[in-house]
């Protein structure tokens, strides 16, 4: 006889009858106990929780394009201070790479040997028109004789030169006298200009040649200047969309924006203010020069920045904060929203930055809905509990945590 416990086919013979079924009854037990156990173990997981996000449409704009150039930022005036005299230094009144103003005192120099070339001057000056004052003298005594003919013609006439060469020697001696209180004068340098300044080259006690002895370097670093170059290929471009005429002083392709060695943005405006006459033929590039104003003294002369030069606008360009690009083995995405509000990864072509946003050459459309923040724990397929936001909400700073109770530390 043929027994089906559990899909298990039994063989039982007459003789051992009883005992086989009670065998067979124990195995049919024993797998209804596993299909049982099977069952409770296939039980569906809960689904995953949403996860937080912030997300916000894709801008749609016109959108000025940049290029980028190194430049190098120098002083608007740059001066190597020298005396005017010769003579030995007694001090400096500046700290080294301080800010000075205009007419600010920097050095003293021994100031003996000027002051006493300004008295002997002023003692030939003296003399000199000691001369001139016996001079008109003779000329007012001898005036009316002449007229009577008590003394020759000569004689006056010679008088009335004496007289005229005691007054240039009078006026020679002004001018030796005005050189010589110069001379006072250069004892004491000044600043020719408002802006930072370097360390001293020289230190008291140190012998000062005229014209030779650099003091110092002073630059005037409010605005400062900005050189940078351009390739061939750019300059003919340019040409060609602008058929060679000069952009007014308020066009905006003249407008550049600075970014500094760090990566932030420099936050005022420059103007290119300088091109130059020809290419240099060592390099085949093209020298430009732009002005930024410094109020804060920021900048320092000798900083690289990397400047961005308008060379184009895109008409309708879609853009997406930077926080929303992913970059992963060359390869660029964006974390978008479905209808049904799960997360979903797509390829997109980036194009040019503009300040803090992407523009999206391939991969988008107006209205599409990206992850700005969250986007590594929004991986595909995940549900999401969408926070929308506005790029301005998004760049706002955010809040200061206060204490509890909203006390504040005095």
């Amino acid at each position: 006889m043929t027994i089906a416990v559990a899909d298990v086919p039994l063989h039982v013979s007459a003789v051992d009858g009883p005992v086989i079924r009670s065998a067979g009854l124990a195995f049919a037990l024993a797998m209804a106990g596993l299909l049982v156990m099977a069952g409770c173990g296939k039980k569906e997981a809960p689904p995953p929780a949403a996860v937080p996000v912030k997300v916000m449409t894709v801008l749609q704009q016109d959108t000025p394009l940049f290029e980028e150039f190194v430049g190098e930022v120098t002083g608007s005036r740059e001066v190597s201070l020298r005396a005017q005299i010769t003579g030995v230094l007694m001090s400096k009144h500046f700290d080294d790479g301080s800010l000075v103003t205009e007419g600010q005192k920097l050095f003293s120099i021994d100031p003996r040997a000027p002051l006493a070339e300004q008295a002997n001057a002023r003692a030939g000056l003296a003399a000199a028109r000691a001369d001139l004052a016996r001079a008109r003298q003779d000329v007012d005594r001898y005036g009316p004789l002449v007229k009577e003919n008590a003394i020759s013609k000569q004689i006056y006439d010679n008088a009335v030169a004496a007289m005229q060469a005691a007054q240039a020697q009078v006026s020679a001696n002004q001018a030796v006298v005005d050189q010589a209180s110069l001379g006072v004068e250069y004892a004491t340098v000044t600043a020719p200009l408002t802006g930072r300044i370097g360390a001293a080259q020289v230190f008291a006690g140190d012998l000062i040649t005229a014209g030779t002895t650099v003091l110092a370097e002073v630059s005037e670093d409010d605005p400062v200047w900005v050189y940078f170059s351009i390739s061939e290929a750019k300059l003919l471009d340019y040409e060609r969309r602008y058929r060679g005429g000069t952009p007014k002083a308020d066009d905006p392709i003249r407008q550049v924006r600075m970014t500094l060695s760090d990566g932030t943005e420099y936050k005022l405006p420059g103007m290119i203010i300088f091109a130059d006459r020809a290419l240099d033929p060592r390099t085949g590039t093209y020298r430009l020069r732009a002005e930024f104003p410094n109020p804060q003294h920021q900048l320092y002369p000798g900083l690289f920045a990397r400047i961005q030069v308008r060379a184009d606008q895109r008409k309708g360009a879609l853009l997406v904060p930077d926080r929303a690009v992913v970059q992963t083995l060359g390869k660029y995405f964006v974390t978008t929203v479905d209808a049904d509000s799960k997360a979903q990864q797509v390829p997109v072509v980036p194009g040019p930055r503009y300040g803090g946003l992407w523009v999206i050459d391939k991969g988008l459309k107006p209205g599409d809905t990206v992850v700005v923040e969250g986007v590594q724990k929004a991986r595909p397929g995940v549900p999401l509990k969408v926070t929308k936001v506005t790029y301005e909400q998004l760049q706002a700073p955010a809040p200061v945590a206060q204490p509890p109770g909203g006390a504040t530390k005095g």
